[in-house]
């Protein structure tokens, strides 16, 4: 069951790419998920330090329905 606010949606790598985050998320204590998580945070939050807070209040998102 979808989480209330969760966005779901797919990213496509590589094999081998994506082998070495499995090692990397393992080997820092994160499942892939989580990692993948980590790793955006970490991008926003330096993108805000560098150029300034972002505003998302004017941002529409397309909602996705189970279906899709």
């Amino acid at each position: 069951m979808a989480q209330k606010n969760k966005i779901n949606f797919s990213v496509r790598l590589d094999e081998d790419l994506y082998k070495k985050m499995l090692v990397v998320a393992e080997a820092e204590g994160r499942d892939v998920n989580n990692h993948i998580l980590h790793l955006v945070r970490n991008s926003v939050a330096y993108h805000e330090r560098v150029r300034g807070k972002i505003d998302i209040s004017k941002i529409e998102i397309e909602k996705q329905t189970e279906e899709n």
